[in-house]
């Protein structure tokens, strides 16, 4: 496949990218007063609104051109469908399978995965429920107070983002931490005042082969 920047269509990005570049978002508005309307999207409670960009209808056209032209369609089907589409380490790319529903079917190597992801899930609500709960204790018989998550990347971004997001929810009694440095200071801090027969250490990697872990 030849360089993305040498497509027709990134080519007519550069192009149109001089037409409006000095266009306000006070012209765009003016010029099209349907321009919310046409420019946001809604799924359940969440609204995704990018009138508020310089672009417009060739925009958006022209965006797609970009997208067909990269194989961005083929390499969706490819990765729902669960072909190994990360050729780096040869496998497929399940993000999809994680949130497919139970009647969803995703293949790898011709086995159907959505049930061995639905019961590690299932196994999961069961273990969380049981730490919050305090059943699931620790060595010395104690609940548990506090918990170390142990990732970088995605396995430190997602559930930073959750456990902020749902603070609110937090039980007072159970507190959560991140370690996603590969310094031995962020460790070190972080254990500073816990309690090893309270504490329960997540390690989060999808490969264990990075550092941290």
């Amino acid at each position: 496949m030849a360089s993305l920047v040498q497509s027709s269509a990134w080519q007519a990005l550069v192009h149109h990218h001089a037409t409006i570049r000095s266009v306000t978002m006070r012209d765009l508005f003016a010029q099209d007063p349907r321009r919310f309307d046409k420019m946001h999207l809604e799924v359940g409670p969440i609204l995704l609104d990018y009138a508020k960009n310089r672009i417009n209808d060739d925009t958006v056209s022209l965006l797609l051109q970009l997208a067909r032209q990269a194989g961005v369609e083929r390499l969706r089907d490819r990765m729902f469908a669960g072909e190994k589409i990360n050729v780096t380490e040869n496998r497929a790319v399940l993000h999809t399978a994680l949130r497919a529903p139970k009647s969803a079917q995703v293949l790898v190597d011709g086995e159907d995965v959505v049930p061995h992801v639905h019961a590690v899930l299932a196994q999961m609500r069961r273990f969380s429920d049981a730490v919050r709960s305090g059943t699931w204790r620790g060595h010395t018989g104690k609940a548990i107070t506090d918990v170390v998550n142990l990732g970088i990347g995605g396995s430190d971004l997602g559930p930073v983002m959750v456990t902020e997001a749902l603070r609110y929810l937090q039980r007072p009694n159970l507190r959560v931490h991140f370690v996603s440095n590969v310094d031995g200071t962020h460790l070190a801090e972080t254990l500073r005042g816990l309690h090893a027969d309270t504490t329960l250490f997540v390690i989060a990697s999808k490969t264990f082969t990075t550092q941290e872990t």
